[in-house]
């Protein structure tokens, strides 16, 4: 039996483990892929961490962690036909059943009966991962594999962006995370008129500014909405993009977004909240779209062809490369707010 290493959650508590596994065979409609980067996310911390939302997310241990990242097909299984070996994939972490209504209506992003790829089943922290057919989405050779560890996130921010049509906009993006610096990043791409990040760590504003943001508001030390109001001339935001999850934050978006203006959520708050619908959403017309990861595949096309053609430019959010043996001094990056992406390379 060939084994390899892994990032292993034995037990539902706080950390991991790297153990040896055996490699996974892949079954009918299944690829074996050889890992070349994998990177971690706050889904994946909260996995690590064992909080509440893991908890009650369906996670199964023991697990291998992870659901990032690009590599090599080395081998296919049983009626495999649009992948083969050799291939350059990356991950689509949504597990379509194939069946249910939203599958067979063009939301197969959305499944009503949706698996999460490291998640819900043994994920990518390792020298291999095996993944569904549909989910090995082949990508161009131009994009490292550092880069193509992270379209999975990007895609979801590129969707964002593409679903309120930014080009031209004045644009406010919530929460400078991974995820909003690389709405900030797609929204310069799309030709958003003016971006401005808020986020209340400085070095998460620093970094908005390199990857294209025009102004920076840090919410305990500014009056955001004030700054809104004045950048767009007492008009208000035409589309705000919330990466941050926090209610506070959300609310106040609202406040400042325009007439006839578009929210796109893509942050999960922990807590319920409450939002005036009357001045906030009816009066004003306000669109509000739910952005839960990439259209599966049109998403991925557009993120490609901007990639390829250097359109749009994100490797900026990758500020730490490490072994796949030291994911704990990532996860601790994370944990103290000193890395935005962490990209991990197995050594085998």
């Amino acid at each position: 039996m060939k084994e390899m290493w892994a990032v292993v959650k034995k037990e539902p508590v706080k950390g991991a483990t790297l153990s040896k596994v055996a490699v996974p065979c892949p079954g009918a409609g299944e690829v074996l892929v050889k890992v070349k980067a994998a990177a971690l996310c706050g889904t994946d911390l909260h996995v690590y961490q064992w909080n509440s939302w893991a908890k009650q997310a369906g996670v199964k241990t023991p697990m291998i962690m992870g659901h990032e990242f690009s590599g090599e097909v080395v081998e296919v299984g049983e009626g495999v036909s649009t992948v083969k070996r050799g291939d350059y994939v990356v991950g689509e972490t949504h597990i379509p059943c194939g069946t249910c209504y939203q599958c067979k209506n063009g939301l197969q992003h959305i499944c009503g009966n949706m698996v999460i790829y490291g998640v819900n089943t043994d994920g990518c922290f390792a020298e291999y991962a095996k993944i569904p057919e549909i989910c090995a989405k082949k990508i161009p050779e131009s994009i490292s594999p550092e880069v193509g560890a992270i379209l999975e996130p990007l895609g979801t921010s590129l969707r964002s962006c593409l679903e309120l049509q930014v080009g031209g906009e004045n644009v406010v993006v919530i929460g400078a995370g991974p995820i909003g610096l690389l709405a900030v990043a797609s929204a310069k791409a799309l030709g958003a008129a003016y971006i401005t990040a808020v986020d209340v760590l400085p070095q998460r504003l620093e970094k908005a500014l390199e990857m294209g943001a025009d102004h920076v508001c840090n919410p305990q030390k500014e009056k955001v909405a004030e700054d809104i109001m004045k950048i767009t001339k007492g008009v208000g935001a035409d589309s705000i993009i919330d990466a941050s999850g926090n209610t506070a934050a959300i609310r106040e978006g609202f406040r400042y977004l325009r007439k006839g203006g578009q929210a796109a959520l893509i942050g999960l708050p922990s807590n319920l909240m409450e939002i005036d619908l009357g001045p906030d959403v009816i009066f004003k017309e306000a669109t509000i779209k739910g952005i839960h990861g990439r259209k599966m595949f049109e998403t991925w096309t557009r993120m490609e062809n901007m990639l390829e053609n250097e359109v749009l430019k994100v490797r900026e959010v990758i500020t730490h490369i490490i072994s796949l043996a030291d994911f704990a001094e990532g996860f601790n990056l994370i944990e103290n707010g000193e890395a935005c992406k962490v990209i991990l390379i197995p050594e085998g």
